[in-house]
């Protein structure tokens, strides 16, 4: 089971995962874009640019600018689901608590049966 934060606002609830998002760990550009994150994408494109950058104009040699790029994916996978619950909240999101299931619909099932399905969740 995984463990999710739900976040709601209005008629709609959202389920986050907790932990590092695995999905965001080969192209944080597209995990940022997925999830409606904008400034956030363009803030990871300048980084990759600054990198490339960096390598084509000889500052960081090839190893260099792969470790930094590894390091800079993996801090990125670790902070993301973090950085999404912030947007959340920007949006106008609450935290309601942590659920558990096997996917976000199966743990937003569990918080909304928790409540006497979908009608107590939002009463």
């Amino acid at each position: 089971m995984r463990v999710y934060s739900v976040h709601v606002r209005a008629d709609d609830a959202i389920a986050v995962r907790e932990g590092f998002a695995w999905s965001a760990l080969p192209l944080p550009i597209l995990w940022a874009a997925g999830h409606r994150l904008w400034l956030l994408t363009l803030l990871v494109l300048a980084a990759d640019l600054l990198l490339v950058a960096a390598w084509v104009h000889g500052w960081l040699g090839t190893t260099e600018a792969g470790l930094v790029t590894v390091a800079f994916r993996f801090l990125f996978a670790a902070e993301a689901n973090d950085l999404f619950r912030r947007q959340l909240y920007w949006r106008g999101y609450v935290e309601d608590g942590p659920t558990t299931g096997r996917s976000a619909d199966a743990a937003l099932r569990r918080w909304a049966d928790r409540r006497q399905g979908w009608d107590g969740a939002y009463a």
